[in-house]
């Protein structure tokens, strides 16, 4: 999907410490009402123009936007277009992108995007401070608040940092120029893993296999290339190969908590399919993949990405309300058409076994659309035309 750029649920704790430094200073420093307001006013358009910046950015320097969200809370409406998801939410406060880059050279290409949102954020946050104290001679509390608030949620994206579920705006101006490595070659490298995923998302899997096992070839230790190969395993249902070869990246010593959270959830993802498609006994395979999904969780991978992988366990439990769920949440914050596709399947299956074959059809329409040739989707709408 790219690098996950901001989201209110993905700010790290030190938002909290920036949220209470604001407030004291704002407490100190002659409070009002006008002053309070300035400083809601100001956290939600810096907020917005981190975000607005890093779009303007991926226009200019040609980097993939593959995810829009707009707002918190319920779903409302989502946009599915080639290369490209947006997703409505009921509370349209907030915005979240996800940046991908397909053309070289990718490193200057992220830079140049990510100096774009500071460049933008830190003019808006510089023009409010000299409104506050140098343009006008009378106070101007509104302005002030709106100043404080900003530099506050500017230092917060300006803040260098890259976890499993989001990567700050300043990691890119900052952190990645000094990136070498292998995780220079994972960025270089992300070209080719997105003709993996765009063959992937129209069904094209000849196509994607080959350049997955070009990919293999040239890199055969990134992450990147391996997790391609893994898909591809997937979507053609050798879900005991996928684990296997998921399998043998636990071991390995040059991964980081990032890394490690993202091979642990992929492992409790490929294990729950092998269950599943009766590749591996649930005795052996139900255990390994609580343990895979509960590490992934704690090296960093926000617990809403699992929600699909364990609404598959629950429904292997026979678990169907938990199942469902579950299901339902992964399908909210699903971040792709093939992601979002497996969540219905699963609520389907869900539905099926809770003996409300209509619901499960009703179900199924949407994921058909996606992605109908999906094994899961495909197996599950033929386990009920039988039924």
């Amino acid at each position: 999907m790219g690098e996950p750029v901001g989201g209110w649920s993905r700010l790290q704790g030190v938002w909290k410490v920036l949220t209470g430094l604001v407030l004291v200073v704002l407490v100190v420093w002659r409070p009002s009402v006008a002053s309070f307001g300035g400083a809601a006013c100001g956290t939600w358009v810096v907020l917005a123009l981190l975000q607005l910046g890093l779009l303007l950015g991926a226009a200019v320097f040609r980097v993939r936007v593959p995810l829009v969200v707009i707002g918190i809370g319920r779903e409302l409406r989502t946009w599915n277009r080639p290369h490209l998801r947006v997703v409505w939410r009921s509370v349209p406060l907030l915005l979240s992108v996800g940046l991908s880059s397909i053309k070289a050279p990718v490193r200057r290409r992220l830079w140049l995007t990510g100096l774009t949102s500071v460049v933008l954020s830190t003019a808006a946050v510089v023009v409010a401070w000299l409104g506050a104290l140098v343009w006008s001679d009378a106070d101007q509390p509104f302005l002030r608040g709106f100043a404080i608030a900003g530099t506050a949620v500017l230092v917060n994206g300006l803040w260098p940092r890259r976890g499993a579920g989001t990567t700050s705006p300043g990691w890119f101006v900052f952190a990645l120029p000094r990136v070498s490595g292998r995780t220079a070659a994972e960025f270089e490298a992300t070209p080719l893993v997105n003709e993996v995923s765009d063959a992937l998302e129209v069904g094209d899997l000849d196509r994607a296999e080959a350049i997955a096992d070009e990919l293999v070839e040239r890199h055969p230790t990134l992450l990147v290339a391996i997790g391609a190969r893994v898909a591809v395993l997937t979507l053609r249902a050798k879900y005991g190969e996928a684990l296997h070869t998921v399998s043998g990246l636990v071991a390995r010593t040059d991964l980081g908590p990032r890394d490690m959270a993202f091979v642990l959830a992929e492992m409790a993802s490929s294990t729950a399919n092998a269950i599943e498609g009766g590749q591996l006994p649930a005795d052996i395979g139900l255990p390994a993949a609580k343990r895979a999904a509960d590490g992934a969780m704690q090296f960093g991978y926000p617990r809403y990405r699992c929600n699909g992988t364990l609404a598959q366990l629950a429904l292997l439990e026979n678990d169907h309300a938990t199942a469902l769920t579950l299901a339902t949440q992964a399908k909210k914050s699903s971040e792709g058409r093939l992601s979002r596709a497996d969540a219905l399947a699963t609520i389907a299956r869900a539905q099926m076994a809770a003996g409300d074959n209509a619901a499960a059809r009703a179900t199924l329409v949407e994921a058909e659309e996606l992605a109908g040739w999906m094994p899961r989707v495909a197996e599950t709408s033929a386990r009920l035309n039988i039924s």
